[in-house]
């Protein structure tokens, strides 16, 4: 009975001390930290706003936003401090936008992402991407921003927080109007929208009557299943109960909520007349389709638009099959397109037809190899016209 007494006691003074030790490391170190952290932040400002002289911090529910001013006091930009949900945890970035709105650059202050994989946001060629681009831009995954195979959560992660902090401060900060929506003047009947997701569009079907929302359908979604079903039917749910578009999106699929949110939006917008204030998906255009056994023996070549600029194929085909697919030359960034590039050739040699899945994680990229492909066989079937003959 004493040893066990005695053995609690030795236990207990090793727990306390180890705290008191814990305790006194990090009252050492965390003023080291916050200090090293707001010298990282000073010369962050410096470089996207060289020569500012004050900001104003704003604190909002979405994150810090510190208004940039020069020596005259004239608004040079913005810098978001925000945090996105990766995949290992919470990505904690700034993003510095000029005083239109258009993204300058962008920092990774922290994130627990796996080691080369989700450390892709961290890389120049990833975070570049985004420059330029504003609240006007859709700024999604496969169209406007290129995402590595198995890096596509912590990628799209950040692309949606992205998108969605140029949206916040275009509203608070740059005087941009929100069409608010009156559900009372809403026309009885069923509509339909859509708008960008986690990982695609979302489709919806919203049912109207009396004045109030009273029905709410998911029609077509490309979101992760596990993740979805955070957020629905809870989004639905919320907005048919509470009668308002202002609900909590926070569901564990933050992104997808915000997606389905936005597409009722979408939906009842153009059963007001106002379509000019939808946010449109991009259509992309089907490409004419090709009968490959009607291709004569040969080599061709043939280029159509990438990600960043046209890619040029050179494609063989013998006793109507093709039976190699080259890339000639492209300007797709070198990481991003050996996730297609020999992926999309081998699926069109393999099925020999067009008709394949292009969510390779570069989708532009993708889709421009197929749509080469294509430029070089209907040359070769229309005597020039598009492709060449070697």
């Amino acid at each position: 009975m004493r040893d066990i007494l005695r053995l609690s006691l030795i236990l207990g003074l090793v727990g306390i001390v180890s705290a008191v030790l814990l305790t006194a490391a990090h009252n050492v170190t965390e003023p080291i930290i916050l200090e090293r952290r707001a010298s990282d932040y000073r010369d962050a400002l410096e470089n996207f706003f060289p020569g500012f002289d004050s900001f104003e911090t704003e604190e909002l529910d979405e994150g810090q936003f510190d208004l940039i001013y020069d020596q005259e006091g004239d608004l040079m930009g913005i810098m978001a401090t925000v945090t996105a949900s990766g995949y290992d945890g919470d990505i904690l970035y700034n993003l510095a936008l000029d005083e239109e709105g258009r993204i300058i650059g962008m920092k990774i202050v922290s994130h627990t992402e796996t080691p080369g994989i989700g450390d892709v946001i961290e890389r120049d060629n990833f975070q570049e991407q985004f420059e330029g681009k504003s609240y006007e831009d859709p700024i999604t995954a496969g169209d406007d921003v290129e995402i590595v195979t198995g890096a596509t959560v912590s990628a799209a992660a950040m692309i949606n927080s992205i998108r969605q902090t140029t949206e916040v401060v275009a509203v608070n900060f740059l005087d941009v109007e929100v069409v608010e929506i009156d559900f009372a003047e809403v026309p009885d009947g069923t509509y339909q929208g859509a708008a960008q997701g986690f990982i695609g569009p979302i489709e919806v079907e919203v049912e109207v009557s009396g004045g109030e929302v009273v029905g709410i359908e998911v029609l077509e979604h490309e979101e992760t299943a596990t993740y979805f079903v955070e957020a629905y039917p809870l989004i639905p749910e919320r907005i048919i109960e509470e009668q308002t578009l202002d609900v909590d999106t926070q569901t564990g699929a933050t992104a997808s909520a915000a997606g389905i949110v936005n597409a009722v939006e979408n939906a009842l917008l153009q059963a007001l007349g106002l379509e000019d204030e939808v946010e449109e998906e991009p259509v992309e255009e089907e490409p004419v389709d090709v009968d490959i056994g009607a291709v004569p023996d040969g080599s061709y070549q043939g280029s159509a638009e990438g990600f960043f600029a046209p890619i040029v194929v050179e494609v063989e085909v013998a006793d109507g099959e093709i039976v190699s697919i080259e890339i000639v030359e492209h300007e797709e960034t070198p990481e991003y397109f050996r996730e297609v590039n020999p992926a999309i050739p081998e699926q069109i040699i393999e099925e020999q037809h067009f008709d394949i899945d292009l969510e390779t994680g570069a989708t532009g990229s993708a889709r421009g190899i197929v749509n080469a492909i294509l430029d070089a066989l209907s040359g070769a079937l229309n005597n020039g016209g598009g492709g060449e003959e070697n």
